[in-house]
């Protein structure tokens, strides 16, 4: 009877956690590597509420290819977003070296730009555009759907990139480039707002 019961509590310990009630369910702990797409949306809201900034290392890739072109692009958005990293989540990402140029990076590499630089400025980008939504929106977001990115092919023709829509309150607010990572996991190759932040309904 001991050893019946020890097997489903042992299980239990294996289910990410998750806080909330109704629609807000953000993960407590560190999701597992992303092995499907959809896993990506945990990592996103684990990321932006509980900002364990390291973590944005497990679902980025780090080759030149994407990390380089994507920082860039990324940042500009987030700039053109109005959306701004505080002194505090500089120093957590590990990024003072490069925050003055944030929203001017260049498209690969440089002297003073090497790709360590890059995959940091890459993970701060993540983070910097999941800071368009509340604690609250991330807790309503929901799989919305997931397609081939054939456009994706850029980077090989066996690159394996999918597009997964996510949002809340039956709208879709932003697509995720989701591309399959040499060692089978899942990591964000590129994202972007569907919608208008400042027309927007949060809370």
């Amino acid at each position: 009877m001991r050893r019946a019961l020890m097997l489903p509590l042992a299980s239990l310990l294996l289910v990410p956690a998750f806080v909330g009630c109704s629609d807000d369910a953000i993960p407590t702990i560190a999701p597992a590597p992303p092995k499907e797409p959809a896993d990506i949306l945990y990592h996103l809201q684990y990321l932006a509420v509980r900002k364990d900034y390291k973590h944005t290392a497990l679902i980025a890739p780090i080759t030149p290819d994407v990390v380089y072109p994507a920082a860039m692009h990324l940042h500009q958005d987030a700039q053109k977003l109005g959306l701004e990293l505080t002194p505090e989540e500089i120093k957590g990402l590990g990024i003072e070296h490069l925050a003055a140029k944030l929203d001017n990076l260049p498209g690969g590499p440089t002297d003073d730009y090497p790709v360590k630089d890059a995959r940091l400025a890459f993970n701060a980008a993540i983070y910097r555009l999941t800071k368009g939504l509340t604690t609250k929106s991330w807790g309503r977001m929901k799989h919305m759907g997931i397609v081939d990115n054939l456009a994706g092919r850029q980077y090989g023709s066996t690159a394996i990139i999918k597009d997964m829509a996510i949002g809340f309150d039956g709208a879709k607010v932003m697509t995720v480039s989701c591309l399959k990572k040499p060692d089978g996991t899942f990591g964000i190759s590129y994202l972007r707002y569907d919608v208008s932040l400042k027309g927007l309904k949060q809370d």
